[in-house]
């Protein structure tokens, strides 16, 4: 992403003044973190749903963010959609922890920096799910949210779905989100901290 770019831009600034050493080992510090977003480890693990099937809610959302190869499940894209609606966001805060180091506010500023880097773009794949992503679910889809765990005990924004179809009205997301049901996917987005490791290539 555009912004994540930033940041290995800021430990190539040159700077002519008192303290040169230590702003170099305050901008060294700063490029050697990274914030991934995403689903860390930590939160992956989910609990398998009725039919017993295990999968981690990072399988689960690259599944729904590209889509099934067999096209049984379409793509409803959140990961980069969410990034892109932060970008300035983004490139506000790395452009602000540039600065704090530039006035050498320490390496707390730094960490807090990424903390909140990380906030806005959790924030913005939360929201962006939240928003309700096309294409609507599938009827079956529904009958199945609806009739969980007995008629009484459905998700009723189903229910109010497929009663909206069955009046005429045209598909939507906005009674049945595709990407909400439990809540686990969504509530699984996460971000971690780290020092920056090298990429293979």
């Amino acid at each position: 992403m555009a912004f994540f770019k930033q940041a290995k831009n800021v430990a190539n600034l040159t700077v002519k003044a008192q303290g040169v050493e230590e702003l170099r080992e305050m901008l060294q510090l700063l490029a050697k973190k990274e914030v991934l977003v995403g689903f860390p480890e930590d939160t992956t693990a989910r609990a398998p749903d009725e039919s017993g099937i295990e999968i981690t809610n990072a399988a689960l959302g690259y599944i729904h963010d590209k889509g099934s190869s067999d096209d049984r499940i379409p793509a409803r894209p959140f990961m980069q959609p969410g990034m892109m609606s932060v970008e300035s966001q983004a490139v506000a805060q790395l452009t602000k922890m540039a600065k704090d180091v530039l006035a050498r506010k320490g390496s707390g500023a730094i960490d807090q920096g990424f903390e909140r880097l990380g906030l806005i773009v959790q924030s913005a794949l939360r929201k962006k799910i939240n928003e309700g992503i096309p294409p609507p679910l599938a009827e079956s889809t529904l009958r199945e949210r609806a009739n969980r765990g007995g008629k009484s005990k459905g998700r009723q924004g189903a229910n109010w779905e497929l009663a909206w179809r069955a009046a005429g009205a045209p598909a939507g997301v906005e009674l049945a989100k595709p990407l909400i049901d439990t809540g686990q996917l969504r509530n699984a987005i996460n971000y971690v901290v780290r020092e920056r490791t090298k990429r293979k290539k």
